[in-house]
């Protein structure tokens, strides 16, 4: 795996435990900045990690 694509897979792991955290505590929905109340932010920031995560797995980013 090439670092692009491994910063992406760790980038997706930390949001999508950050918004697991965010989903059973609400004190770290502070960190997030997506629109809503506490539970939308945590959701919200599973989602983004996800896509991040299969991102950095699915599209090679390297150059040439």
């Amino acid at each position: 795996m090439i670092t692009v694509n491994t910063v992406l897979v760790i980038a997706g792991v930390l949001v999508t435990i950050l918004g697991i955290l965010a989903f059973f505590n609400p004190i770290f929905t502070k960190v997030i900045n997506f629109p809503g109340g506490p539970r939308l932010k945590a959701v919200g920031a599973v989602i983004i990690g996800i896509i991040l995560i299969i991102a950095g797995l699915i599209v090679d980013l390297s150059k040439g």
